[in-house]
């Protein structure tokens, strides 16, 4: 009697349980299509909120500890991410990695993905370099090796949104000697990855070679003759020109200065491209010397500075360094009627701050509307070191900032 009572109550939970499992998994299968129809529309918002119930259906049709649940939590970390919402990724993706490793094992590749969703969303900067490196040294077990490459990119992108700059150095390696030897020349991802390559060549000091890798990312970011200039060969063509005034070669850089500015209206030139070695005769001055100067002075058809006058000054003693300064730089020249043409009267604001603090006040552009080469995400070298002891002048930073 007792055996049968239990059957019994067996059977009816069973009947319970068959329609709510069927309901879960119509309703996961639902979410999950959603979530991959709004990830190709690129449609994030929509996309997060169907991953989000297809992760919510998917604890329950696989359990928390199931590796079809890791793997939802990592898509569904990944948006979280995206969207800078880093504390509740961290809550999602928690214990996965344990449970992934005793599935694959602790070096198994799959777990890739999740240790990158776990670098960027870790609020910790030593737990997020940890999490990345285990990524960067365990994405070499790939059999594809394009797909290492591109976990390494990955890897770079990240260290750099969290402010590691200095730490990016193997992951570019790693990915440009695998992109170089499988990728033609102009596909995007090499034209990136020597673009990163050249900056650390910049911050050693080593302009030929940045040269080198910026001749590359050309190549693969150059567009079709009868298309507007992107935004990525416009960047690179201004830092082969930052690096061939660098090196004293004027002349070739009058070329991409010319490109430039047959592609590019003047109104979007705003300041110079290159300013030299502006800060040399600052240094000299006086502790405590300050002012503001404003100057004018014409562009010339190849974008050099001619006849710079001061047109305003609240400190005489820092008239010759800054007339001397502006004949360093180097400008778009301005086109008419498709020819490279003299601009007058074009003007400059120049502010020295006292020595005391070691550095100048930022440069104001007196071109109201316009804007400058350099608020794009491209770096300037133009006062970058020579030397590796320099290197934090291009911005090399140590510290990772944590998530939120």
């Amino acid at each position: 009697m007792e055996i049968s009572r239990k059957l019994w109550v067996m059977c009816v939970l069973f009947a319970f349980a068959v329609p709510a499992y069927a309901d879960d998994l119509s309703g996961f299968k639902q979410a999950y299509a959603q979530y991959e129809r709004y990830i190709d529309a690129n449609e994030t918002t929509l996309a997060l909120e169907s991953i989000r119930d297809a992760y919510r259906f998917g604890v329950r049709l696989f359990g928390k500890k199931s590796v079809n649940t890791a793997n939802l939590a990592i898509n569904y970390a990944k948006l979280l991410n995206d969207q800078n919402d880093f504390k509740p990724a961290r809550k999602i993706l928690k214990g996965k990695d344990q449970i992934l490793a005793s599935h694959y094992g602790e070096d198994g590749v799959e777990l890739v993905p999740l240790l990158i969703e776990m670098g960027r969303a870790a609020k910790e900067p030593a737990k997020a370099l940890s999490h990345l490196q285990r990524a960067g040294s365990l994405s070499r077990g790939y059999e594809d090796n394009l797909m290492e490459a591109q976990k390494n990119f990955e890897i770079m992108f990240i260290l750099l949104a969290r402010g590691g700059a200095s730490r990016t150095e193997p992951y570019v390696d790693r990915a440009f000697e695998i992109y170089q030897d499988r990728l033609a020349a102009n596909d995007l991802r090499l034209g990136l990855t020597a673009y990163h390559k050249a900056r650390w060549a910049t911050t050693r000091g080593e302009f030929d070679q940045t040269l080198q890798y910026l001749h590359q990312s050309l190549t693969a970011f150059e567009g079709p003759v009868a298309q507007p200039m992107g935004e990525l060969e416009r960047g690179v063509r201004v830092q082969l020109v930052q690096t061939l005034e660098r090196l004293g070669r004027s002349r070739e850089a009058t070329r991409h200065l010319l490109t430039i500015g047959a592609a590019i209206p003047w109104s979007a030139t705003g300041g110079p491209v290159y300013r030299g070695q502006t800060n040399l005769r600052a240094a000299t001055l006086a502790p405590l010397v300050q002012g503001e100067i404003r100057l004018s002075f014409t562009v010339d058809e190849n974008g050099f500075v001619v006849a710079p006058r001061v047109l305003e000054s609240t400190n005489s003693e820092l008239n010759d360094p800054a007339l001397e300064m502006v004949q360093r730089f180097r400008y778009v020249p301005r086109f008419a009627d498709d020819h490279a043409v003299a601009t007058p009267d074009v003007e400059y604001t120049e502010s020295f701050s006292p020595a005391v603090t070691g550095q100048k006040a930022p440069r104001r552009f007196k071109r109201p509307g316009e804007r400058g080469f350099m608020n794009t995400d491209m770096f300037d070298i133009s006062d970058c070191g020579s030397d590796t002891n320099n290197s934090q002048s291009c911005d090399r930073l140590d510290n990772l900032k944590g998530g939120k």
